[in-house]
């Protein structure tokens, strides 16, 4: 054993009085030889020496050699101005110091100076003498307190220094930085006694011995310390047990001390242990306590057991035998050699450690036995074994936390705490303690655990930080789940974010937020979120789920390439099976691609190369059913169940052939008598199901099942919600708003709060169309836009005017301003509306003579005439109606369609105060023709070439009223579109044109058009295509005179042009741009000025009593046959702009040009809708087109 040194404080003391005894009466020696810094440090061992035994001139001496030995040395300077303070010569320190000052301005050496004067005479004199008292009087702390305060862990000089390491080395706390100090003072003051003395018992202390044992032997180079530093080394050697170590120490001491008091006690200790190491057995024990050190026991075991063959009752042997036991779980054996070495350790011996190992291993032993009883569910006993061992030892907490062991074994959560909370009073900051309270609190009140943790000292704190993490991560979860459950997916979104974060390589976290981020629209960020988990998670199900995830996106290639790059060693059975379902889909798809390009008859060549299959036969027949080859898909169809009669899919795809072919009474006999058992998990097939019935006009029964599914749904299932939204739409419209509003939400496109109730900007909001959208999406927001704008009211004004730059004065060159006043609403389980409008017209005035007349071929204005003897008369010029112009009052019209645009009619009157007024109106119906889309008109429309045309008006000569003109008659459109970049348009009609004493025409009109869709997004088009027209009119009645009708009207036209339309739109702005360019080619045939005879004799007749007998001169009565070939162009622009929930504002114009016709013309309008409206603008946009250009 190490004896334990004398305390520091007094043991400082004893050097002094050691080293003054010896040089009491002798003067001060030579100085040694050595280095300048060996020199000082002599000198300055003298002055303390001259200070121990009070003698002046020893000092003095000494003094006066420091200042020879090196005048000018800092260090020399501060060393002195310590001893003239310590001995209380203030001039003598004051002329130092001031020297220093001269010397070292800036220096460390002064600061340290400067503060040695501040302890010894300045204001922290009595400061320093109270923490002297303080540690004279062992109040250690209370004096570190004054010592800090005075100089911050950094004393000047060697006294200071020495007096405030010591102090600090009591402190095991402070044990490292006293020696890495008096180290550093050792090398500035080499060989002091004191401190070599004060830093040997330290490192003894710290457990550096061989270091201790250096510093007494250079202590021991100082012949007046020599005796001191052999008696601390040998008082060190003789407790060390007998060991090649202990007897190379013993040899070197009785070498390097040949005189020492007590060499004959060394060298009989020498003698002993030499020996015993020289001992086979003693070396076994030796052997035997390195082994125990190196934590090999069972080694161990075995070298003391040799060991004590030789030496059966040394105490050393007994007990490392019983600590090897222990450690290998015997506690019983070890108990029995603990107890003979308390009986072998000798007398005198007042260590109590084999005593305390022995109720310590009778206390583990209990607790051995506990624990085999807590394993066994033996708790009764367990618990027994537990408190017994508690008694032994009630300040150890072990059988506390057995006894929290098995009341938690019972299920008692508040014992468990109570026993918890009685070993943290006895060890509060024990890690055993402190994990069990978390253990307890994160499964039974995760809200006290992380104040618990919280409160912890910030180092445990860091320990636990990770549970911490955990519970945040499980409420996350929770949170999560709860916002999923309640279909908020923005919400749950938003927590799927944060839990990533956290959980950055969670696989199957970040494929359900890609997954949730791609239904909210958001592809980019989805597929970053999936992309970042597979570069942090290099695992098999990291690989599984990214494949997973771009497989639910439809790219299979991708997701195939992620499989493949597993080894497929490494796979499972869910990669092998997802593998096989990737090429599976990749076929099909590849199949429904060829399809789809029309190539049908290549797919289903491929598909029959495949292995025969019941799902290859359902796919043949799914597309013969689309082609509309229903009897071929029921072929199909009945040969899978001719195999598998149990095959839903053929099943109810049988059903739906035979609705195909119109064989509804085999589909209700079926449904009748053995109807598809569908689950009800099977959602898709009961939809299938909804839909069978729908298609034999069963809806309520169709909606019964929808609602029974919407009833059971454990999830979001907008797609049900949209299905029975469809079924009710007609009858409740409202209802089916609300059920859309469901479905959005089930869809992630609107919060769960903005459908119950039905917020109705929040819905039209997510009713705008994205590129990004899948089919249900897609499907939901058209539903939506569509049912909503039927259901929402719109009233527009509009200001529509048009311009000729052509033409002539009074005649064709006319200014037109149509108000409108139109509004769109439901009615009658359809559309209908109702508008007003008001027109003025402007033809502008007639050149006049100086009389005021003008002879334009407007009426009978230029009418050449012959009298009875064949002289040619030309008839005054007209003096009426100069200005040809005329404002309406208002006109009405009416209309009405049914929803699925099947049905249209329409009837009106033109404005009132028209010189002509007509009924108007028309009836079309639309429909199928296989994949044609037909339509045909019946309607009754007006001219709206020229103000005659339109409105009629009146000979300024005669009072004649003429003109009017309607086109009566039918017209039939032919067209293919199903959806892709390219299709084909034609128009077929025939109307007779009859006016008010206008003569009677007809018209034939062929139009037929290609277009090709180079751009088809939701916020943009751009059309290319061309149109040619061919039309052909009995006679040319373009002319102004009476009887002509004012509209053009070639006897052949055909043109052909070259169209392309723009359109885009964002949230509030829709812009449309089309234009074309034309060439086309015009024939005429010559016709009577005035075609109907009967009428202009009338006006004849009103001159013949002025004139005599009269007759149309037949010099320029006729027109002459034409021929015209021209080109044109026409831009037309349009622009809509979102000014609210409820207002769009509006404007459109129009630039044409072509040979003899270029007009112009100009929209705005102010749209109003009685509810909310934010979902998309029109594209392209459309503004009203005035009544009187109805087609």
């Amino acid at each position: 054993m190490v004896r334990t040194p004398p305390s520091l404080v007094a043991a400082s003391g004893l050097v002094l009085i050691g080293l003054a005894g010896p040089c009491a009466a002798q003067a001060l020696p030579a100085t040694p030889g050595g280095t300048v810094a060996e020199q000082r440090q002599w000198l300055l061992q003298q002055v303390r020496i001259g200070e121990a035994s009070g003698r002046q001139g020893l000092i003095e001496d000494a003094l006066a050699r420091l200042r020879m030995l090196a005048p000018d040395d800092r260090s020399t300077l501060v060393a002195i101005l310590e001893v003239q303070l310590s001995q209380q010569k203030m001039e003598d320190a004051d002329a130092t110091l001031q020297r220093l000052r001269q010397l070292g301005a800036g220096s460390r050496e002064l600061a340290a100076g400067e503060r040695l004067w501040r302890a010894y005479r300045g204001d922290l004199q009595q400061e320093l003498q109270q923490a002297r008292l303080f540690a004279a009087g062992g109040r250690s702390d209370e004096a570190l307190l004054i010592y800090r305060r005075l100089f911050n862990d950094d004393p000047p000089g060697l006294q200071l220094g020495l007096e405030y390491w010591r102090l600090r080395g009591t402190q095991a706390s402070g044990r490292d930085a006293a020696i890495r100090e008096l180290t550093a003072l050792d090398r500035s003051y080499p060989g002091n006694t004191t401190l070599l003395q004060t830093l040997s018992q330290l490192l003894f202390a710290a457990g550096r011995d061989a270091d201790a044992l250096a510093a007494l032997q250079r202590m021991g180079r100082n012949p007046e310390a020599r005796a001191l530093a052999a008696d601390a080394e040998w008082g060190y050697l003789q407790d060390q047990p007998a060991d090649e170590r202990n007897v190379r120490r013993l040899q070197e001491f009785i070498t390097r001390n040949p005189t020492f008091s007590d060499i004959a006690l060394v060298r009989e200790r020498y003698a002993e242990q030499h020996k015993r190491v020289s001992d086979p057995s003693w070396r076994a024990g030796l052997r035997g306590q390195q082994l125990l050190d190196a934590g090999r026991n069972a080694e161990a075991e075995r070298a003391f057991l040799q060991s004590l063959r030789g030496y059966p009752r040394e105490a050393e042997f007994l007990g490392g035998l019983g600590m090897a036991l222990m450690r290998q779980g015997r506690r019983e054996q070890a108990i029995a050699y603990f107890q003979r070495a308390v009986q072998a350790t000798p007398a005198g011996d007042t260590s109590d450690r084999w005593r305390d190992l022995i109720t310590s291993t009778r206390y583990w032993l209990l607790l051995d036995q506990a624990d085999t009883a807590l394993a066994a569910a033996r708790l009764d006993d367990a618990q027994a074994l537990y408190s017994q061992a508690r008694r032994q030892q009630p300040r150890e907490i072990n059988a506390i936390l057995g006894l929290v062991d098995v009341a938690v074994a019972r299920g008692d959560d508040e014992a468990a705490e109570r026993q918890l909370q009685a070993a943290r009073r006895i060890a509060p900051r024990d890690a055993n303690v402190i994990r069990k309270l978390v253990q307890l609190y994160g499964r039974t009140d995760p809200q006290r655990l992380e104040s618990f943790i919280n409160a912890l000292p910030a180092a445990q704190r860091t320990l636990y930080a990770e549970d911490l993490r955990q519970l945040q991560i499980s409420r996350l979860r929770e949170r999560r789940e709860q916002a999923l459950a309640a279909g908020d997916a923005d919400a749950a979104i938003t927590l799927g974010r944060e839990l990533r974060r956290e959980l950055p390589g969670d696989a199957w976290l970040a494929y359900a937020l890609g997954n949730e981020l791609r239904t909210a629209g958001k592809l980019d960020e989805a597929d970053a979120v999936v992309a970042d988990m597979a570069t942090r998670n290099a695992g098999i199900e990291a690989r599984y789920a990214q494949a997973l995830y771009l497989s639910g996106s439809d790219r299979l290639p991708q997701a195939l390439a992620v499989l493949e790059g597993v080894p497929r060693a490494q796979w499972d059975d869910d990669m092998r099976a997802l593998s096989e379902r990737l090429q599976r889909q990749q076929l099909i798809d590849h199949l429904w691609e060829l399809r789809a390009q029309g190539r049908e008859a290549e797919a289903i060549a491929l598909l029959q190369q495949q292995p025969p299959s019941a799902d290859n036969q359902l796919i043949l027949a799914e597309w013969a059913r689309l082609r509309d080859d229903h009897a071929q898909a029921l072929h199909y169809y009945q040969q899978v169940l001719a195999v598998q009669p149990d095959n839903l899919d053929a099943q109810l795809g049988q059903l739906q052939a035979w609705i195909g072919t119109g064989d509804l009474a085999s589909a209700r006999r079926q449904m009748h008598d053995a109807p598809p058992v569908v689950a009800d998990d099977a959602i898709g097939q009961q939809r299938q199901l909804a839909t069978i019935w729908t298609d034999l006009h069963e809806d309520a029964k169709a909606l019964q099942i929808l609602r029974a599914l919407l009833a059971r749904k454990s999830g979001p299932d907008a797609q049900s919600w949209r299905d029975a939204a469809r079924l009710v739409r007609r009858e409740d419209p409202q209802q089916a708003l609300d059920m859309y509003a469901r479905a959005m939400a089930d869809n992630g496109l609107i919060a769960p709060s903005q459908a119950q109730p039905r917020d109705n900007r929040a819905l039209t909001l997510a009713s705008r169309e994205t590129a990004s959208d899948d089919w249900l999406r897609r499907s939901l927001r058209s539903d939506v836009e569509t049912l909503y704008q039927q259901e929402n009211p719109t009233l527009t004004v509009m200001q529509d005017s048009g311009r000729r730059s052509d033409g002539t004065p009074g005649i064709s060159k006319l200014a037109r301003d149509t108000r409108i006043a139109h509004l769109d609403a439901p009615f009658a389980g359809g559309l209908g509306w109702a508008r007003i409008e008001q027109v003025h017209f402007d033809a502008g005035r007639f050149q006049t003579d100086a009389d005021g007349a003008y002879s334009d071929d407007f009426g009978s204005c230029d009418l050449g005439l012959l009298q009875a003897d064949g002289t040619q008369l030309q008839a005054p010029g007209c003096t009426r109606y100069v200005h040809q112009r005329r404002s309406s009052g208002a006109g009405f019209a009416v209309g009405w369609r049914t929803l699925d645009d099947r049905w249209n009619f329409d009837i009106g009157h033109s404005p009132s105060n028209y010189v002509v007024g007509n009924w108007l109106g028309g009836v079309t119906f639309n429909g199928d023709l296989g994949r044609l889309g037909w339509g045909a008109t019946v309607s009754r429309r007006p001219m709206t070439n020229s103000l005659l045309s339109q409105a009629g008006a009146i000979d300024p000569r005669s009072g004649i009223a003429w003109g009017g003109v309607t086109a009566n008659g039918v017209t039939v459109s032919l067209g293919y579109d199903e959806g892709g970049r390219n299709g084909v348009w034609s128009n077929w009609s025939w109307h007779q044109l009859t006016g008010h004493n206008v003569v009677d025409n007809t018209r034939a009109r062929a139009m037929v058009g290609w277009y090709h869709k180079l751009i088809q997004r939701p916020d943009m088009r751009l059309d290319v295509g061309t149109t040619a027209m061919y039309w052909r009119y009995q006679k040319d009645l373009g002319g102004y005179s009476l009887g002509q009708g004012g509209y053009y009207s070639p006897q052949r036209y055909a043109s052909l042009s070259l169209p392309v339309g723009f359109a885009w739109r964002n949230d509030d702005w829709s812009v449309r741009v089309d234009g074309s360019v034309s060439v086309s080619n015009a024939r005429t045939r010559s016709i009577s000025r005035f075609p109907d005879e009967a009428l202009i004799q009338r006006v004849i007749a009103q001159l013949e009593p002025q004139y005599g007998p009269l007759q149309l001169d037949p010099d320029g009565l006729y027109t002459t046959d034409g021929s015209s070939t021209g080109t044109g162009y026409r831009l037309y622009a349009a622009v809509e702009r979102r000014l609210g929930d409820h207002v769009v504002l509006g404007a459109a114009g129009t630039l044409q040009r072509s040979r003899d016709f270029s007009p112009n013309t100009f929209q705005l309008y102010l749209r109003y809708s009685f509810k909310p409206w934010q979902g998309n603008l029109p594209l392209p946009v459309s503004p009203l087109v005035p009544y009187g250009e109805f087609r």
